[in-house]
């Protein structure tokens, strides 16, 4: 049985999210280090019985007679993954069957409950998936308490979030305008029979109908197009770039707004970029190399909070805080977040924003400009934050936003998954005053 392993590969994957609370990203790139065979397959069959974690768990429990013991919460992750298979793959369903039989490991008494539990699933499939009869987290596929969330700070557009949320997200790139303009690229891919989507709405911006390879892409190693996402690209119509300007972007990991900042500035423009975390700086390291960048930009591995790590004293004209966050906009990319994220996170991550723009404020020249960006749909960690720092900060002012994307609120704008191509971002446009006292 070829997949047996695979599936075995796959179920482990997934203990490690769900029992031991690592990242799908870091257990997914663990397992890959062993063993990269069948690398899509494996990725397919991760992020999708996690996406749909909350239906498939219902479906699960209405076939078992009890729940299982915490001891066997292994074999329950298994049965997961073989009604992933059976719902949303192509897989034949007996190969699927037989598989996840299979792939039982140690506790021969589990093999008959497998195969038991999943023949009878396909047995009443028709009435097992009736949505009518579902709950509201099976029926969106998400945890109560988001819904909830959602539902309370956008009416209109929370079912469309989560729906957005359990779609596969799409592959959207950065044209670099510095070095081909967009006519020419999109020509590039139509001349390599690349399917693509314009968004006209954002200068830069084009999604591939189907993701591929990035070595492959296009102009990709010579630097004319990178890997962003639509809403992230916003940032570069906010900046209010010009000559001789200094700018600082902190916590600039994974480094596409530092490269997005560096294609739109003048060659005069002063960029320094700090970040925390070693192995990330080796990756923002990578893309300036690539994109023959690495010139043009100050790095400093450290802590943006202790000012003394980094900071010189020099005032910046202008400020990229991107900051840490829930990540509440990008679960269709990470949908883990879905079972790892907890409701007391969020105030956790607001306290952390709040100081990190409390810090940063001391470094913003007056009359510069700080862009508060998070890939959160939580107005604790958005529009509330940002409305008790102008509140306490006597020298601090929103400035108006829009977009034909977005959603103007009054301390910002907020992009909903769903509403429109890309993830969930919250943009903040904050202008220091010149002349006035901070207290």
């Amino acid at each position: 049985m070829k997949h047996a392993n695979l599936q075995a590969r796959a179920a482990a994957v997934l203990n490690a999210v769900l029992l031991e609370g690592y990242s799908l990203d870091e257990s997914l790139s663990r397992e890959l280090k062993k063993n990269k065979a069948q690398k899509g397959l494996l990725q397919e069959w991760c992020y999708g019985t996690l996406r749909h974690y909350e239906r498939l768990i219902y479906i699960l429990n209405q076939l078992l007679n009890k729940p299982f013991k915490r001891d066997d919460a292994d074999i329950e992750i298994l049965l997961l993954l073989g009604l992933y298979q059976l719902q949303e793959t192509h897989m034949p369903h007996a190969v699927s069957v037989a598989e996840t039989v299979n792939a039982v490991n140690k506790k021969a008494w589990a093999k008959g409950v497998v195969n038991a539990v999943l023949r009878n699933f396909l047995r009443q499939k028709e009435m097992l998936t009736i949505e009518d009869k579902m709950p509201e987290t099976a029926l969106y596929s998400h945890p109560q308490w988001m819904i909830d969330l959602w539902r309370d700070a956008f009416p209109e557009q929370w079912q469309s979030i989560c729906q957005a949320n359990n779609e596969r997200p799409p592959m959207a790139l950065r044209i670099n305008l510095s070095r081909i303009a967009k006519p020419a690229y999109l020509k590039l891919l139509a001349e390599n029979n690349l399917a693509f989507q314009d968004i006209a709405a954002v200068p830069s911006a084009v999604i591939l109908d189907k993701a591929m390879n990035v070595d492959v892409l296009p102009g990709f190693n010579e630097g004319l197009v990178s890997l962003q996402d639509v809403g992230a690209q916003y940032l570069s119509s906010v900046l209010e770039l010009q000559p001789e300007l200094s700018i600082l972007d902190a916590c600039s990991a994974p480094g596409g707004k530092l490269l997005q900042l560096l294609e739109n500035a003048d060659t005069s423009v002063k960029v320094t970029a700090v970040e925390i975390d070693a192995d990330r700086m080796l990756k923002i390291k990578e893309n300036l190399q690539r994109l023959h960048y690495k010139n043009r930009v100050k790095l400093i591995t450290a802590d943006i909070l202790d000012l003394k790590a980094w900071w010189d004293e020099t005032l910046y004209d202008r400020i990229i805080a991107d900051v840490p966050c829930s990540a509440m906009g990008v679960i269709r990319r990470h949908p883990d977040i879905k079972l790892l994220r907890q409701p007391e996170d969020i105030l956790q991550f607001a306290e952390i924003q709040y100081d990190i723009l409390s810090t940063l404020w001391q470094c913003l020249k007056p009359g510069g400009l700080l862009i508060y960006i998070t890939c959160s749909t939580c107005p604790e960690e958005n529009n509330d934050l940002i409305q008790a720092f102008v509140e306490n900060q006597a020298d601090a002012r929103a400035l108006p936003l829009v977009s034909k994307q977005g959603f103007s609120t009054e301390f910002g704008i907020q992009f909903l998954p769903g509403s429109y191509e890309g993830d969930g971002f919250y943009y903040a446009k904050l202008q220091k005053i010149a002349g006035t006292l901070p207290y």
